[in-house]
């Protein structure tokens, strides 16, 4: 019970940037089946709406890695409606004020982290906020360690190897007696 309790923890992601408290699940299940529930997003990625769900056996997965990225489209149209929100300031303050927010949250939503996996030969991309690259990164990092310790579970040379080195400094041991 607390070893799963244990594995779950920092698998919560925001999934958009005007909306942080909306959280995604990732995770790597006990039977090794990497878990996604992940909500799409709209209007240039800072709207939840919908659900993505994915599992996907950690045998069929390759390729992991996560990138940063910049949306220059996202970019531009935030930085043109943050300049015309400033400069409207003047003339109508709320219009002003809410088209410069706008501008200032398109920036930012140009700004991603993506976690990418390969399963069966298909690329999986999930975009995640700026502000959860560092989480996203340690994440990769576990999906990385529990997939190489999958394969080395499943690697019956390796696991020859092993046991053979087992038997022979047991049969050693015994010698020296």
């Amino acid at each position: 019970m607390v070893e799963s309790i244990a594995k779950s923890k920092n698998k919560d992601f925001a999934v958009s940037l005007i909306t942080p408290w909306v959280k995604g699940n990732m995770f790597v299940s006990d039977d090794d089946i990497l878990k996604v529930r992940m909500q799409n997003k709209i209007f240039f990625g800072l709207i939840p709406a919908g659900m993505t769900k994915d599992n996907s056996p950690l045998s069929s997965v390759s390729n992991v890695y996560t990138s940063k990225e910049y949306k220059l489209s996202n970019i531009i149209i935030g930085l043109l409606l943050a300049i015309f929100g400033v400069m409207s300031l003047g003339s109508s303050f709320m219009t002003g004020l809410i088209l410069a927010v706008i501008g200032v949250l398109l920036i930012g939503s140009g700004i991603k982290t993506t976690f990418a996996y390969e399963r069966m030969g298909i690329e999986k991309r999930i975009e995640f906020p700026f502000f959860e690259a560092n989480h996203v990164d340690e994440f990769e990092e576990e999906v990385v360690s529990r997939i190489a310790a999958f394969q080395d579970d499943r690697n019956v040379r390796k696991q020859s190897e092993s046991n053979a080195q087992t038997i022979s400094d047991a049969i050693r041991g015994t010698k020296e007696d």
